[in-house]
């Protein structure tokens, strides 16, 4: 079976495959199954026409994945209730959090009244996340495996230190009005981060 890697305009990689069929057709069609894209076509439709027909349906690829990457990490906060993770490798997440990260980013920092100017997806095990002077904000993929309210605090936390770079009575009255009970939050993130791997 043909496979490999598709790379769209936006930078996203995402795996296809090719299923070929005998039909003397002269359609074909993609489908995104379980975060692979899956072109369905003749075999004499040669791969680089394929490939050129995915890169115009990019926005479409783009929208597919980023409901795969929700669905299943809402599917991992269920696996994680019941006391064991799905098995994902690092590699997932990382580009799973590539999809996610951008726009909740985006939707708090408009809330909060702030502008980013570049978003890094870190590995950090007890780090969350951090935010330079210069408005560059840094993400732990493993967010991913914490449940969705504590991420988003994580990120409220850094968006609000564009505003205010130290932790003093106004950066947490700052972090309060949207978050108000962020001390809980963080008490529950400090746990976890001895938890996850």
């Amino acid at each position: 079976m043909e496979q490999g890697t598709l790379t769209l305009k936006n930078g996203l990689e995402v795996p296809f495959r090719v299923v070929r069929s005998a039909t003397r057709k002269r359609s074909y069609a993609l489908q995104v199954k379980a975060g692979v894209i899956e072109f369905r076509a003749p075999r004499w439709v040669g791969l680089a026409e394929l490939l050129t027909f995915g890169q115009k349906r990019h926005r479409f690829i783009a929208n597919r994945m980023k409901e795969h990457a929700a669905k299943t990490v809402r599917a991992n906060a269920k696996e994680a209730a019941k006391g064991h993770w799905c098995e994902l490798p690092p590699s997932w997440y990382q580009r799973a959090a590539k999809i996610i990260y951008p726009r909740s980013l985006a939707t708090f920092a408009r809330m909060v009244g702030v502008s980013v100017n570049s978003l890094r997806i870190t590995s950090g095990r007890s780090v969350w996340g951090s935010c330079s002077s210069a408005g560059a904000i840094a993400l732990s993929w493993r967010l991913l495996l914490v449940p969705s309210d504590l991420r988003d605090y994580v990120i409220i936390h850094e968006l609000c230190h564009r505003k205010y770079m130290n932790h003093g009575p106004r950066f947490w009255a700052l972090v309060g009005k949207y978050v108000p009970d962020y001390i809980e939050k963080r008490r529950a993130l400090n746990k976890l981060g001895a938890e996850i791997g």
